[in-house]
């Protein structure tokens, strides 16, 4: 399978990131990244680990969801894909 090349960060998470300092927030952001591209969990404690743990279940939804659909779409591509339109359709 492809390389992701993205992710989704949800604007409801901006409540939680604002309880933290801006150092805090990158760490967070980096971690996220890495988790994303290597499954590597960081050794966080205190807010960050509760943080980091509420945006990995979600990331965690968004990869099985994206597995599921990109299965469906080859299961529906190996059976021919939509038909194609017709080039005329006022020549009937």
């Amino acid at each position: 399978m492809e390389r992701k090349r993205a992710f989704i960060l949800y604007l409801d998470y901006a409540e939680h990131l604002r309880l933290l300092s801006v150092e805090e927030c990158g760490k967070l952001l980096l971690a996220l990244f890495e988790y994303e591209e290597t499954g590597t969990l960081p050794a966080f404690s205190g807010a960050l680990a509760m943080a980091f743990s509420l945006i990995r279940l979600q990331l965690d939804r968004d990869k099985e969801a994206y597995k599921d659909k990109c299965k469906k779409n080859a299961e529906n591509g190996a059976k021919g894909g939509r038909p194609p339109k017709d080039s005329n359709p006022f020549e009937k």
